[in-house]
């Protein structure tokens, strides 16, 4: 991996190191100083022994700062560059404390629990600018999704669904359920006037009663036992035309006619048998299984799948498509709709978590390994270098406080060791 330093971080960096060697090589100076001229009065010995404590700490938290990161001097000393040496373990160390004190449900729990999701995805939805950028997006996603929607295997896939969803559907017992529906309201009633209205029309038309007659006539003439010639069986067959398109009338125009009780009477009896009776669900169970077991029962499918996605990229490939137009206005009218309906907020942020969390325990050793690949993955001198660069410049003060420290702790250990030194002599002259 490498990284780009932040100019700005890499000179306050150089910036600290400049002031951290700056005291170091005063110190030094001083230090040279007070030595020589320690013999023109006694007090310029505390000044060297401050300045000698100083060099040393200064000089030793270099030391400390730069083994970190590398070897000092560019001498192989064990244990210095510490991070390069183990960037794996640290990697891993960071990863595993990662997943034992973040990666955590109870901490991931309560701070969902302070997050209305819902309500804030309301409150962009409703906004004009981001329905608009919604559906832009959504746009220009369509024709890829399309096209991989469009590939073979996948419109192989729907029709697998759709075979396979419908052997697993009741027909059964949804058909029982369709058709009480339809009787409930006496809408089969509805239905069966207008198909008798329209078979009434077609039997009373003179080319279509011509047709029936000479069919029927043909026949009934094949019939030698009725004994009827062609003359016969025409008028006769004329008769039944007529009687059956008097009939479709007189059912069409009259709500009480025997034929519509018996219609009832049919459609309940259906309804019963196709919710209750096993020879009925069975039979219409092998239809169902007979019909989708056919070869090419996938063909018809696969074509109108093919048909729709072409009619849905015809539509968003179009400059004016009002498809855009629509997402945008179906995108604000479901952030109104959430924004006005609690409960449905409640549920929509109730099945957020339970999602988040689910991924989280399934996730969590899957992310932490994650973690430890990706620093592995780093070159360990690079990683050396970009910590160093974030990091570097607080460790700097460490050296400038060593100095500093280091310059007051000698000067109080030489003001002990003169004290403890002048002790013996203050007692003999204390004496009388």
């Amino acid at each position: 991996m490498k990284a780009i330093l932040p100019h700005h971080r890499s000179a306050s960096l150089a910036q600290m190191k400049a002031m951290a060697l700056g005291l170091l090589l005063l110190s030094a100076v001083i230090y040279v100083l007070a030595t020589l001229l320690e013999p023109r009065h006694a007090a310029w010995s505390y000044v060297a022994a401050a300045a000698e404590a100083a060099m040393i700490g200064a000089l030793a938290d270099w030391f400390a700062v730069v083994a970190l990161f590398r070897h000092p001097l560019g001498l192989p000393i064990p244990h210095t560059a510490i991070i390069v040496a183990n960037k794996d373990q640290l990697g891993a160390q960071l990863a595993r404390f990662l997943g034992d004190h973040f990666l955590l449900a109870e901490h991931l729990r309560r701070a969902l629990a302070r997050w209305d999701l819902a309500h804030e995805l309301a409150l962009w939805l409703v906004r004009p600018e981001a329905a608009r950028r919604l559906s832009q997006w959504l746009q220009r996603l369509v024709p890829a999704v399309l096209d991989v929607l469009d590939q073979t295997p996948a419109r192989h896939w729907v029709a697998a669904l759709a075979q396979r969803l419908l052997r697993e559907l009741d027909l059964a017992a949804l058909g029982g359920q369709a058709l009480a529906a339809l009787t409930a309201q006496g809408h089969h009633q509805q239905w069966l006037d207008g198909l008798l209205r329209q078979l009434a029309q077609w039997a009373e038309q003179e080319p279509t009663q011509e047709r029936l007659t000479e069919a029927i006539a043909r026949e009934l003439k094949e019939l030698k036992y009725l004994g009827l010639d062609q003359v016969a069986a025409r008028l006769a067959t004329r008769k039944l035309v007529a009687a059956l398109s008097r009939t479709l009338s007189e059912v069409a125009q009259d709500p009480q006619h025997e034929l519509r009780a018996r219609f009832d009477d049919w459609m309940n009896d259906s309804i019963q048998r196709l919710q209750n009776d096993p020879d009925w669900q069975a039979r219409v169970a092998l239809w169902r299984d007979t019909w989708l077991a056919q070869p090419d029962w996938r063909e018809p499918v696969e074509a109108w799948w093919h048909e729709l996605l072409e009619q849905l990229r015809a539509e968003s490939s179009q400059p004016g498509s009002a498809l855009g137009e629509r997402i945008a206005l179906l995108a604000q009218a479901s952030g109104q709709h959430l924004l006005a309906d609690a409960a449905l907020r409640d549920w929509l942020n109730r099945q957020a978590q339970y999602a988040l969390l689910r991924v989280l325990r399934s996730g969590r050793e899957t992310m932490v390994a994650f973690v430890t690949q990706r620093v592995q993955a780093w070159d360990a001198q690079e990683m050396s270098r970009v910590l160093e660069n974030h990091i570097g410049r607080d460790l700097q003060f460490i050296r400038i406080n060593g100095t500093l420290v280091g310059a007051l702790v000698g000067l109080l250990v030489h003001s002990l060791t003169e004290a403890a030194l002048a002790w013996p002599l203050v007692q003999a002259w204390m004496q009388p």
